[in-house]
């Protein structure tokens, strides 16, 4: 099968992985809920490079829309497009998914994410801007550590060769 086509196609399971694991694996907080779905955007990206920036895109914006929050699907988009960034630019080419550099990766991208979102509130609600801040911590430091338990998964099943190799 042709590398390109291996990718778009990895991509959009990863798409609806994202989709489900951000939609469906919740935790309601004070202004919305907590999911685990940038988790699998750091992995995405990591294993798909710009493929994976797309997927964590279009998969927590469409949980977006589909959960009720269609008014942040703008900011999600740009948000998750972003946290993935650092994981597709850095980690993309390495041969394990997990390593010092890609556990430390996950600061940047929950900082990104409160950032983020804080300034998303500020624009549809400042209400919301401040109580969303401790949720947004605690959805970046629960997907760092999903991160890296399913990144020590992939590497020990050695993902990333069983994916692309041929």
């Amino acid at each position: 099968m042709n590398k390109k086509l291996r990718k778009a196609i990895t991509s959009g399971v990863f798409c609806a992985m994202i989709f489900v694991l951000t939609m469906f694996v919740k935790f309601p907080v004070a202004s919305g809920y907590v999911h685990f779905g940038d988790a699998l955007i750091y992995v995405c990206a990591s294993l798909l490079g710009p493929w994976g920036i797309i997927a964590g895109a279009i998969g927590e914006g469409l949980a977006d829309v589909a959960g009720g929050f269609a008014v942040y699907f703008p900011a999600t988009v740009i948000v998750k497009a972003l946290i993935a960034l650092p994981f597709s630019l850095f980690n993309f080419k390495n041969e394990k998914l997990l390593s010092v550099k890609s556990g430390l990766l996950t600061i940047p991208s929950g900082l990104i994410t409160v950032a983020g979102y804080f300034i998303a509130d500020m624009i549809i609600d400042k209400a919301y801007a401040l109580v969303d801040i401790p949720g947004n911590l605690i959805q970046a430091a629960g997907s760092a550590v999903i991160f890296i338990i399913i990144s020590a998964a992939f590497d020990k099943a050695n993902i990333r060769n069983k994916l692309f190799r041929g």
